[in-house]
C-alpha cells in the first residue's frame, strides 16, 4: 500500500516492555538461560518501523524512564512520537534505515509546521484537542532536547524566535510553544502605576515613605518583582532555583528558561522577562537570603546532596546511591526532586526561603505576600488599589504589559534590524499573539482580557512599561 508521498506504508508502531522470565526463556529454548545483568535494565517502550526498532526514540524513552520508571507517562510520550514518526516516514517520504539518515534528524522547520497545521486543521481523525497538541508538541520538543545533548543534533526546527545580539544562544523563545488552558478568573491586570505601589506595599513603604518593620519585606518584594517581570505561575516561583534566574543586563529584557517539570501540562520553554524587574531579586539574592544562608542549615528528608549546578542543570548524590554522582537537566527536575536538593553550602537551592528556618517556603506564602502588600497599598498608600488583586494577576499584569512593550515596539527596537519584523504588529491582537508563546497558552478569556486591558493602557508613556523615566 502507497502513502500520500508514494512510497511504501510504514507500520509505526509503539510495543511496551516485558518482564523477563528465566523461567520462560529456560522452557522455551530447552536448555539453562544465559546469565542476565539486570543492574542496568530499564523498562521503557520501544517504537518500531515495519518491525524494526527505531533507535533514537528508543533510546529517548529509556533514558526517560532510567530517570523517571512511570511507563504511564512514558507510554503516553511514546504515543506523541510515534504520531511524529509516522508522519516523517508515511506523509513526508523519509525513508528510515536506507540511506544511513534518520527521519527524525533530517525533519525541517517545515515538516513540523505542516504537521502542526494537520493536528490542528486536518480531518477529524488527525485534528488533536488543544491538550492533545500541547502534550504533542511537548514530547517532541522534549525528544529533540535529548537528540541536542546525545548527538549535537539541533532541533530540526526553528525555535530561536527571539534573539538578542551579544547575549547568547541560550537567548530564544520557542516558537511553537506548547499552550495551556487557564481555568482561573477573569483577572485584575493593574497599570505600571499600581504596580509600583504594590512593590511599596511589598516593602512596607507607606506615601510619605517610612517604612514600617516587616521582617519579610525583601523576599516579598522579589516575590512580586519575579511574578510581575517573569509571569511565573505559583508553583514556578515556589520551586525556581537561584540557579536558574537570568543575569542581571543593560537590555530591556532577557529570557529565562522555564521548566517543564514544574510548568502546568509540562508546558516549558523560554519566557521574556522585564529586565528592570530583575535588581529586587537580587537584592533578596545577595541580602535578606544570603543571611538566612549564613545561619540556617537545611536537613530535608532523604537529601539529594549538590556536588555542583549552573544554569543548564545539577549534579549531585543521594542516599540511595552515594558513590554515582547523577546529573539532570533543570528542566527536567520536578518539585519534589528540587526540594530535597542541598547545595555545597548546606542550604536550599530554591530561590525563596523560609526566613526561620531557611527551608523552601511554603506555597502558601506565595499569596499571602500579594494579598498582605495590596492590603498595605489600600491601607496606607492609595485606597483605590484593587481588593480583588490575587498572586495569579502578577501573570496578567505581566502579560498586558508585554503586549502594550510589543505594540510600541520597545522589543523590536531591543533586537536588532535582524529580528525586528518578527516583533513589529500594527494591532493588539497581533501583539497578545506573540505574547502567548511566553506564556505558553491560549486561554480564549484570557486573550480576552489582555486585549481589552492593553487598549486601556495604550495612553500610558510607553517608558513606564520597560522602566523608563
Amino acid at each position: 500500500m502507497n502513502n500520500a508521498a508514494g512510497t511504501l506504508e510504514r507500520r509505526v508502531r509503539v510495543e511496551m516492555p516485558i518482564e523477563y522470565d528465566q523461567e520462560i526463556v529456560a522452557e522455551v529454548v530447552e536448555d539453562e538461560p544465559l546469565p542476565v545483568d539486570v543492574t542496568d535494565r530499564v523498562l521503557a517502550p520501544i517504537i518500531t518501523i515495519d518491525g524494526r526498532i527505531h533507535g533514537p526514540t528508543s533510546d529517548f524513552l529509556r533514558t526517560y524512564c532510567f530517570a523517571r520508571p512511570n511507563l504511564a507517562s512514558a507510554r503516553r510520550l511514546a504515543s506523541d512520537l510515534r504520531g511524529w514518526l509516522d508522519y516523517l516516514c508515511n506523509d513526508c517520504g523519509l525513508i528510515p534505515f536506507e540511506d544511513g539518515r534518520d527521519p527524525t534528524l533530517v525533519a525541517t522547520e517545515d515538516h513540523f509546521a505542516r504537521y502542526y497545521r494537520m493536528r490542528q486543521y486536518g480531518s477529524p481523525e488527525q485534528v488533536l484537542t488543544s491538550e492533545g497538541w500541547a502534550r504533542a508538541a511537548s514530547a517532541i520538543k522534549r525528544y529533540y532536547e535529548y537528540t541536542r545533548n546525545r548527538y549535537q543534533h539541533a532541533p530540526p526546527f526553528d525555535i530561536v524566535s527571539f534573539n538578542f545580539r551579544g547575549m547568547g544562544s541560550g537567548t530564544m523563545i520557542a516558537k511553537y510553544q506548547p499552550r495551556r488552558r487557564s481555568t482561573g478568573s477573569a483577572g485584575v491586570p493593574i497599570t505600571p502605576e499600581f504596580a509600583d505601589l504594590l512593590l511599596m506595599g511589598a516593602l512596607r513603604v507607606d506615601r510619605d515613605g517610612h517604612q514600617a518593620n516587616y521582617r519579610a519585606a525583601d523576599r516579598d518584594h522579589a516575590i512580586i518583582s519575579l511574578g510581575l517581570g517573569a509571569g511565573l505561575r505559583r508553583n514556578n516561583l515556589a520551586n525556581v532555583t537561584t540557579y536558574e534566574i537570568p543575569k542581571p543586563s543593560g537590555l530591556r529584557f532577557t529570557t529565562m528558561r522555564i521548566a517543564d517539570r514544574i510548568t502546568k501540562n509540562d508546558a516549558g520553554g523560554d519566557a521574556l522577562v522585564f529586565t528592570h524587574r530583575l535588581p529586587a531579586v537580587y537584592g533578596y539574592l545577595d541580602g535578606a537570603r544570603a543571611d538566612i544562608v549564613a545561619s540556617k542549615r537545611f536537613e530535608p528528608p532523604r537529601p539529594l546532596q549538590m556536588v555542583s549546578a549552573d544554569a543548564t542543570g545539577v549534579q549531585f548524590v543521594s542516599e540511595e546511591l552515594p558513590d554515582e554522582v547523577i546529573s539532570r537537566r533543570w528542566t527536567e527536575m520536578d518539585e519534589g526532586q528540587r526540594r530535597r536538593l542541598v547545595d555545597v553550602d548546606g542550604s536550599s537551592p530554591i530561590l525563596f526561603l523560609n526566613e526561620y528556618t531557611g527551608a523552601p517556603l511554603a506555597y502558601s506564602t506565595y499569596q499571602h505576600a500579594v494579598d498582605d502588600a495590596g492590603r498595605f497599598v489600600r491601607e496606607r498608600i492609595n485606597p483605590d488599589f484593587p481588593d480583588r488583586f490575587r498572586l495569579h494577576d502578577l501573570r496578567h499584569t505581566y502579560a498586558v504589559h508585554l503586549a502594550v512593550a510589543i505594540y510600541r515596539g520597545q522589543i523590536a527596537e531591543a533586537v536588532g534590524e535582524v529580528r525586528q519584523s518578527d516583533w513589529t504588529v500594527d494591532h493588539i491582537a497581533a501583539a497578545v499573539e506573540l505574547v502567548k508563546y511566553s506564556l505558553g497558552h491560549a486561554s480564549e478569556a484570557s486573550t480576552r482580557l489582555y486585549i481589552q486591558a492593553a487598549h486601556r493602557f495604550l495612553e500610558i508613556p510607553a517608558a513606564e512599561f520597560v522602566g523608563g523615566a
